[in-house]
C-alpha cells in the first residue's frame, strides 16, 4: 500500500500482516488529516534478519530511483520481553541498540559473537561499542512523541528463545529488555543507507515462555496501534 508523496515521506514496515495492520489502522484513522502532509509506504518483510534486511534495502533503494528518498524508516511488531517488570505485557518500547543474539561460534567455553571472535570490530562502521544504535531524528515532533515511551535493549535472533540456559546467556552477554527476529537487521540496513529510524515494539509475551495461552497478543497489537496513531498524530 502506497499513499500519495507530499510533504515527507515514510516506510513503515513489520513482520507479520497482524502487525502492520495496526500501522494501516492508525494511519487510516488520520488520513484526512494526514494526506496533504505525509506519503507513507506500508512493506511487510516477512519473519527473520534475512527477509527483513532484503525488504528495507530494496524499499530504499526503489525510493531513491524514483527520487522520493524516505525521510525516516519505522519498524514496528510485537516482541517478547526480558525484564517484565520494566516492559510487561501489553506496554511499549523503543529500541535504542540492537544486537544479532545469535550471530557467532558454539566453542568448548560457550557461545563467542564475531567481536569476542576478533571478526568484527566493536567500532567498525555500523557497530558502536558493538551494537547497532539509533540516532535521533530529524524531525522534533517525532522525537517528542517517542519520548514517552520507555527504552530498552534489543537482540534480535532466528530461533525464538526457549531454553532457560539460552535466556541466562543472552541476559549475561546484552543485558537485553526486548527480543524480536527482525529489528537489528533493519538498524543494519537504515544505519548502511544513512537513513534515519526507530523500532517499535509492544510485548505479548515474557522471552522464554512458549505456552501461548500465556502470552496476551491482543493486548500487545491494541498498544501497538495506539502507538502508531500518537506517532503518527504528531506529524499533523
Amino acid at each position: 500500500m502506497v499513499l500519495k508523496k507530499t510533504d515527507m515521506n515514510i516506510l513503515i514496515v513489520a513482520a507479520e500482516q497482524e502487525e502492520l495492520d495496526c500501522a494501516i489502522a492508525a494511519y487510516n484513522s488520520l488520513k484526512g488529516n494526514l494526506a496533504d502532509k505525509v506519503s507513507v509506504t506500508f512493506r511487510l518483510t516477512g519473519i527473520g534478519a534475512t527477509q527483513a534486511c532484503h525488504t528495507v534495502t530494496r524499499e530504499i533503494y526503489l525510493a531513491l530511483m524514483e527520487q522520493k528518498p524516505y525521510d525516516f524508516v519505522m519498524d514496528i511488531g510485537i516482541a517478547g520481553s526480558y525484564d517484565m517488570e520494566m516492559f510487561p505485557m501489553g506496554s511499549a518500547a523503543i529500541v535504542r541498540e540492537e544486537h544479532f543474539g545469535d550471530l557467532g561460534f558454539e566453542t568448548d567455553n560457550g557461545f563467542k559473537d564475531l567481536f569476542q571472535y576478533g571478526i568484527l570490530k566493536k567500532d567498525g562502521f555500523p557497530y558502536t561499542d558493538g551494537a547497532l544504535k539509533r540516532t535521533a531524528l530529524p524531525f522534533p515532533q517525532v522525537e517528542r512523541c517517542i519520548s514517552r515511551y520507555k527504552e530498552g535493549i534489543g537482540i534480535t535472533v532466528q530461533t525464538v528463545t526457549g531454553d532457560p540456559a539460552k535466556v541466562e546467556s543472552l541476559v549475561k552477554r546484552y543485558n537485553p529488555h526486548i527480543e524480536s527476529m527482525e529489528g537489528a537487521a533493519v538498524y543494519f540496513a537504515c544505519i548502511m543507507e544513512n537513513v534515519p529510524f526507530f523500532e517499535l515494539r509492544t510485548v505479548s509475551n515474557a522471552v522464554g515462555e512458549r505456552d501461548m495461552k500465556k502470552w496476551d497478543t491482543p493486548a500487545a497489537l491494541a498498544t501497538l496501534e495506539k502507538c502508531c496513531m500518537e506517532i503518527l498524530g504528531a506529524l499533523v
